[in-house]
């Protein structure tokens, strides 16, 4: 079964957790800036955690195919072997988390660690969650609904 990233921003406490927890795993440093998840701070007292959704805009316009779709993730991957360091995926990456590796010249964006991803399993809030992408969809069609109701009413 497939499942996905979902992020609840109502949750977040803006510890940054998340993006530590990437660092480490990903690049063996507590860095957040080469964190492939973003917590971004909006006033008052808002933060939320921008992820990758893996919608694939990126993979097309590769000019050199170094982004794939993992068959057993579904997560899109950098092939850091064929990966020329070009910028177009950042460019068209329409949530801004696609971004060029200051250290290896090559893309960096979420990969899902695998199938178990790092920030969902040390977010100590849930504001970030991996799970089963049917009970994700139902979760955004009942908040889209709700959100539709609160507009009208």
């Amino acid at each position: 079964m497939s499942k996905v990233l979902v992020v609840d921003p109502s949750k977040c406490t803006g510890c940054h957790r998340c993006e530590m927890w990437c660092s480490l795993t990903k690049y063996g440093e507590i860095n957040p800036s080469r964190s492939n998840v973003y917590v971004i701070r909006r006033e008052p007292a808002v933060d939320v955690p921008v992820v990758c959704v893996q919608c694939g805009l990126c993979v097309d316009v590769c000019p050199v195919e170094a982004l794939k779709r993992n068959g057993k993730t579904d997560a899109v991957v950098v092939d850091a072997e064929s990966c020329t360091g070009c910028g177009t995926c950042v460019k068209v990456c329409p949530y801004g988390v696609l971004r060029i590796d200051e250290e290896t010249d090559t893309a960096a964006k979420c990969d899902l660690c695998g199938g178990s991803p790092a920030c969902a399993g040390h977010c100590p809030h849930g504001a970030i969650r991996y799970e089963d992408a049917g009970k994700a969809a139902a979760r955004r069609r009942e908040q889209w609904a709700t959100a539709i109701a609160i507009k009208i009413s």
